[in-house]
């Protein structure tokens, strides 16, 4: 039976942040899974849309990549999910995954499906981004209102607790906030923030909410308080160890390969 590898994204309209964030992942699932050939898909129908009408550069939905991995003799399909948390965009998926006719689907979960999975991308992330005595590291999420946002909340309780370590968390949308964040930074003294998207791809929200220049972006605001700052505008799909462990999720799922 002929295997086929689906990578599923969120999404990105940022051609750079496309390449620099979301291709590598793939290209390392494409390593992992030799003579498999590797599809793409996002989740985003408005990202698609807008890649369509400004760039004329179309993206499969996941329902359009299972049909045409049919179409093209797949029996069966490894689906790898670079989504961070098991929220919206993932039960989207589950759900097309359940319709899918005529593949048989192994389906790996996402970076953070549960509180387990936290101390590997906390590791990943720290051995990437290292900081001295007198910065402390902020890391922005997106943040949901659906319950997967507890996930977050569990890092920046693990990140607390970490010892001598100065990184903390906030989110663009969820808990913990910028406020969170930010009375916990002045808490620690430390007189420079390095601001890191944990985001799988630095696209807008990483270049506006977090390091743009309006008066609301996260830097802006550390800078008001009298904080210096400096800004990664790079997502998690350039690190080599979160990549790793995206293709541990493909690598367990895919576990009764022939």
């Amino acid at each position: 039976m002929r295997t086929a590898v689906l990578a599923v994204s969120f999404g990105t309209t940022h051609l750079d942040a496309l390449r620099a964030d979301i291709v590598p992942v793939e290209e390392a699932l494409a390593d992992a899974f030799p003579g498999c050939p590797v599809y793409r898909a996002f989740t985003s129908g408005v990202v698609r849309r807008r890649l369509r009408e400004r760039q004329n550069m179309h993206v499969d939905s996941v329902e359009e990549a299972l049909a045409r991995i049919r179409s093209d003799g797949m029996g069966r399909v490894v689906v790898q999910p670079t989504l961070l948390l098991p929220g919206e965009e993932y039960d989207g998926l589950c759900a097309a995954l359940t319709a899918a006719d005529g593949l048989e689907v192994r389906a790996g979960r996402p970076l953070l499906y549960g509180e387990d999975d936290l101390d590997g991308v906390i590791a990943a992330l720290r051995q990437a981004y290292p900081v001295g005595e007198d910065t402390a590291l902020l890391l922005m999420g997106h943040g949901t209102a659906h319950a997967a946002n507890a996930l977050y909340e569990a890092m920046a309780r693990r990140l607390r607790a970490l010892p001598g370590a100065a990184v903390r968390l906030c989110t663009v949308e969820g808990v913990p906030t910028f406020e969170d964040a930010a009375a916990e930074l002045a808490a620690l003294g430390r007189p420079r923030v390095l601001l890191v998207p944990l985001l799988l791809a630095a696209g807008d929200h990483a270049k506006n909410d977090m390091a743009g220049p309006a008066p609301g972006s996260l830097r802006a605001r550390l800078e008001a308080a009298g904080l210096r700052t400096a800004c990664v505008l790079g997502g998690l799909g350039r690190l080599d160890g979160i990549r790793a462990l995206y293709v541990r999720r493909a690598l367990q799922a895919a576990g009764g390969l022939d």
